[in-house]
């Protein structure tokens, strides 16, 4: 299966977009799935074994959308913490996607603030496009 997904952190936390699930699941032996796509309705992967985490995330979502985005961060970290393979998408894997993979490294202190999750999260993934609103969100979340 083709790699359009990337690791971002120790081969155990994987993002890409909702094309990738299926691989991402085959080769890496994903245990959970956070699916960022507010506008889905069922799982990327329709044969997929491991846990589906639904967090509703549209790219341009209202103001308080900091709220969904620290919800999926949690999930991705939790997951991770508890020696779970885990991998989160959203539709193309660019804005949503690049927002959590920020986040993540934020929270696990890989990143020093903002700019630096963001810019530590394109070096893996280059097409990650955080919107403004996005960036927002980061803010409130960590600060």
């Amino acid at each position: 299966m083709e790699k359009n997904y990337h690791s971002l952190h120790e081969e155990k936390i994987f993002m890409g977009g909702a094309a990738d699930v299926e691989a991402m699941e085959k080769n890496e032996n994903i245990d959970v799935i956070v699916d960022l796509r507010g506008e889905a309705d069922g799982r990327a992967y329709a044969e997929s074994k491991a846990q589906h985490v639904p967090i509703s995330l549209g790219d341009n979502s209202p103001e308080n959308q900091h709220v969904a985005f620290k919800q999926a961060i949690d999930e991705v970290v939790n997951a991770y913490r508890n020696g779970k393979k885990v991998a989160f998408h959203c539709g193309a894997g660019k804005g949503r996607t690049g927002t959590v993979a920020a986040g993540t490294l934020l929270k696990l202190g890989i990143a020093e603030n903002v700019e630096d999750a963001i810019s530590k999260a394109k070096q893996i993934r280059p097409i990650i496009d955080v919107k403004p609103i996005q960036r927002e969100a980061l803010e409130k979340i960590f600060g």
